[in-house]
């Protein structure tokens, strides 16, 4: 799997349990749990490819 497709899936995972968090912890705030979720998902996803970038074929 190339790494661009491994941290998008990382992202996604992350991002539905920080939804998750969000919207329990806001009291059923969609709005902010799923921004909060975006943001999470973005830094992840860079985070992620960033660091499999480092790994050798």
């Amino acid at each position: 799997m190339s790494n661009g497709i491994i941290a998008f899936l990382m992202a996604i995972g992350v991002s539905a349990w920080v939804y998750s968090k969000f919207y329990r912890r806001t009291g059923g705030n969609t709005q902010s749990a799923v921004t909060g979720a975006a943001v999470v998902g973005i830094v992840v996803f860079i985070l992620m490819f960033t660091l499999l970038g480092f790994i050798p074929e």
